[in-house]
């Protein structure tokens, strides 16, 4: 038989690297400061993972960052590592994590056991869910969190705390469940978006079709800020495996795009459709049967796909209720 968790230890020893600095994001952890543009921090922390922080966005959350809003915001981070993206938090995508409702206790005890599967070697392999990942993970602001978490988690069969300073080992219930987990993308929280990655599309991207995603509670994928060490097609292939919807901008006209959207409507996830107005009448015949939203600008197109994503798909889980 297995043990629950005593209390926990700490989250760190007393000696303090002199090469980290503190987590922009948790402000917990101390975490590496990788190199970036002069307007934005990146830095990689055990808890959150790696994201990129812009400069405005880094200001509101000193100003506003209390500990609830930073532990919403280190899940957030961590999610979007676990789905191969080091995300780039904006204004806009803070203000909508900061008004977003925390994940629901199932939801938060599954986290748990997804990030426990990772990087295991074997079947039966342990873990301890006392390090740093499982808190933001699993959107925990303390380790006594966790410990709740996984002691839920034993109580459904799925996992076995085996030493007090938290040793634990998936069982096979909880390999069942992950199996349901990653092959159900109606559940997913995610939507890819295939456009052209050009600069000048980079407002677009950030105010625009990432502003919209989130806006109407999702998470954004996009392909070419993923890490993986895949083919890219084979990359794309899985991340479109794995998310609710695509959002496919035909704005450049280009190829990679309309394969995009081929193949998700080849698996039956949603298509949002969507292009710049100038650039509409060069959309191939086969793409003008669909409802095509003819953006102006950035703005335009947040506001009009952000609703129609919400119209089809009700609220994601990253929006907060009315």
């Amino acid at each position: 038989t297995g043990y629950a968790p005593a209390s926990p230890p700490p989250l760190r020893g007393d000696k303090v690297d002199k090469d980290l600095d503190p987590c922009e994001v948790c402000n917990v952890e101390r975490a590496e400061t990788l190199p970036a543009s002069s307007d934005e921090v990146h830095q990689s922390c055990p808890r959150c993972g790696e994201f990129k922080l812009s400069g405005s966005a880094a200001s509101v959350l000193r100003r506003n960052g209390n500990r609830k809003n930073r532990t919403r915001l280190s899940g957030w981070v961590r999610s979007q590592n676990n789905a191969g993206s080091v995300p780039t938090v904006s204004t806009t995508v803070l203000k909508g994590l900061l008004s977003a409702p925390q994940p629901t206790i199932t939801q938060r005890a599954y986290n748990v056991l997804l990030e426990a599967e990772r990087g295991l070697g074997a079947l039966g392999e342990q873990f301890n869910v006392y390090e740093p990942r499982f808190l933001g993970a699993s959107f925990s602001d303390t380790k006594d969190e966790v410990a709740y978490l996984t002691r839920l988690l034993k109580s459904l069969g799925m996992l076995q705390v085996t030493t007090l300073d938290g040793k634990a080992e998936i069982l096979p219930a909880g390999y069942v469940k992950l199996d349901e987990l990653r092959e159900s993308p109606a559940t997913s929280s995610k939507g890819f978006i295939a456009m052209w990655f050009d600069p000048s599309m980079n407002e677009v991207y950030e105010k625009g079709l990432q502003g919209a995603v989130f806006g109407a509670g999702y998470d954004p994928i996009r392909i070419d800020r993923v890490e993986h060490i895949n083919r890219i097609d084979d990359e794309i292939i899985r991340q479109i495996n794995g998310c609710r919807f695509v959002v496919a901008d035909f704005t450049g006209h280009r190829g990679g795009v309309y394969f995009e959207a081929g193949y998700a409507l080849g698996k039956s996830l949603p298509v949002f459709w969507t292009c710049r107005k100038s650039d509409i009448a060069a959309l191939h015949f086969d793409i003008r049967q669909f409802n095509c939203i003819a953006w102006d600008d950035a703005k335009d197109l947040s506001s009009r796909l952000s609703a129609r994503i919400e119209a089809v798909l009700g609220p994601g889980p990253l929006r907060s209720p009315q």
